[in-house]
C-alpha cells in the first residue's frame, strides 16, 4: 500500500539518477533514491559511492536513529566506534554484507578494492540534511 499523497511532489517511484545529488558529510558521493521528497516519513534510501583508494571521513549521526549499509559493489574496510569505546571495531566488507550503524556510533569506510565501493544506505528517520553528521 502506498502512503497517502502529500502534495504535488509525491512520487511513489524514482529511478536512480546518473548525476550525483550531493556529497555526504563524510565525503561520499550520494544519489538520493527515496526520501522526504518522495513522501517517505520514517526512512530514507540513498546510494553512496566511494572511489578506489579513497576513504570517507569519520562521522557521528545526530538524529538518525539507525542506518543500515548494504554493500552492492566493491570491497573495503569498515570502522565503527561505539560511544563508550576507546577503540574502533574494524572489519572487511564486500558485496552482500549488511552493516547496522547504531545511534551515536562513529563510522567511516575505506575503499580497498580496484572498483567503486557502492553502498545502499537506509536510515530512519529520513536524512534531515547536512547538519546531521
Amino acid at each position: 500500500m502506498l502512503p497517502e499523497k502529500k502534495g504535488d511532489d509525491f512520487m511513489p517511484k524514482r529511478h536512480r539518477a546518473d548525476a550525483v545529488d550531493a556529497y555526504a558529510p563524510d565525503g561520499s558521493e550520494i544519489r538520493n533514491l527515496v526520501g522526504r521528497t518522495q513522501g517517505a516519513t520514517r526512512l530514507s534510501l540513498a546510494e553512496a559511492l566511494v572511489p578506489p583508494g579513497q576513504h570517507t571521513g569519520k562521522v557521528y549521526h545526530q538524529t538518525v536513529y539507525e542506518e543500515v549499509w548494504y554493500i552492492v559493489r566493491g570491497s573495503g574496510i569498515m570502522h565503527v566506534q561505539a560511544p563508550d569505546a576507546s577503540d574502533e571495531e574494524v572489519f572487511d566488507i564486500a558485496p552482500g554484507d549488511a552493516v547496522l550503524i547504531l545511534p551515536r556510533h562513529g563510522f567511516w569506510v575505506q575503499n580497498t578494492g580496484a572498483d567503486d565501493l557502492v553502498v545502499l544506505c537506509c536510515g530512519s528517520p529520513p536524512w534531515p540534511g547536512d547538519d546531521e553528521a
